[in-house]
Order: C-alpha cells, then structure tokens, then sequence
C-alpha cells in the first residue's frame, strides 16, 4: 500500500469522512479472525518490527510471549519490554514513510525521530535532530545542545552526512530515550 497516496486522498475528506473511516478501521483491526491470523504467522523468539507512533517509525524486537490481543516484545534498542497490539506489527515488511511531494509543507507524517531537519530563525539557518514528534511542532536538538521546539510548516530535510556525523550518537540516543520516556509518562 502506497501510505503517501493514501494520506493525499484523506488530506480532501472531511472531518466526518476521517471519524467514519477510523471507526471502519478500528473494527477491523479488532477483529478476532484478522488477530488470530497474525498470530499464526509468527512464533517465541522470532525478530520483528513494529510501528512507534511516538518516532513515527519501524521498531525492532523480539518476541517474548503471545497473548490473545498483544505480544510482549523485548526492543532491540533500549532492551525494553512493551506490550503491544498485534496490528502494529509489521510482518510483511511493509514500507512505512510518507512522503512529501516536492516543496509540499512537512507534516508529522513525513518526519521521524532521528531525521535531520533545519528552519531559518531571522536568517540565520538552524540543524538539527529530532528527538520528539509533538502534536503541533517537533522537539530538535543542534549540535551545540541547544533544544527548539520548532512547527512543521516551517522545516525542511537536511540531507547533508557531514553534520549528521557531527551529532555523537550516543548522546543521540540518551536524548531521544528521556523524550521518549517523558512523552509516556
């Protein structure tokens, strides 16, 4: 499934379409014969990925237990165990960006913790990570260790390997941990 023609397509319906729809949509994921299928398809100790709304992007981990509507995963980067619902998964490898067509506004559907992003605060050009994905602005750290809250009309991608090395990733990591774990508490 192309999510960006998706997106494009929902970006004219109104806001009675998009309630309708995700009710539509919440069914069928909670369907028991759609569940069970999934469940078939994988086993204990199995690698997967799985979607975090939080970083708005692909996870992966391995496979604890398996309940009837969640597994318990151990993720592959902070060694954390989540509980997580089965339609999170993402078993068939699945792409899962959207992405903004040429000078199309970013929103938070074509950005991910860990991009690097930029925005011209009076004329000066500002770089940096993201380390949060808010509701109205992404939290974005520069190398320097300045943090900005910046909205997302307003940014645009740095595709630049030089001052992505700049950033130590340790360091990268630890931010993007407290922000994860501020945002869940």
């Amino acid at each position: 499934m192309n999510y960006t023609d998706v997106i494009n397509t929902l970006k004219k319906a109104t806001l009675f379409d998009l309630y309708r729809l995700s009710v539509a949509i919440r069914h069928e994921m909670e369907n028991p014969a759609r569940i069970q299928q999934v469940r078939q398809s994988f086993k204990i100790g199995d690698h997967i990925t799985y979607f975090d709304e939080l970083s708005n992007s692909l996870q992966s981990a391995s496979v604890i237990q398996k309940n009837p509507k969640y597994a318990v995963v151990q993720n592959s980067q902070d060694q954390k165990i989540w509980r997580i619902p089965y339609y999170l998964l993402n078993l068939a490898h699945m792409k899962v960006d959207i992405n903004a067509y040429h000078r199309e506004p970013l929103t938070k559907n074509h950005l991910k913790v860990g991009d690097c992003v930029g925005f011209n605060k009076d004329g000066e050009e500002i770089v940096g990570i993201i380390i949060r994905l808010n509701y109205k602005t992404v939290t974005l750290m520069t190398k320097d260790h300045h943090r900005w809250r910046v909205s997302y009309p307003v940014l645009f991608r740095v595709i630049d390997a030089d001052i992505i090395k700049a950033f130590d990733p340790k360091q990268l990591a630890q931010w993007i941990a407290e922000e994860k774990d501020s945002a869940r508490e």
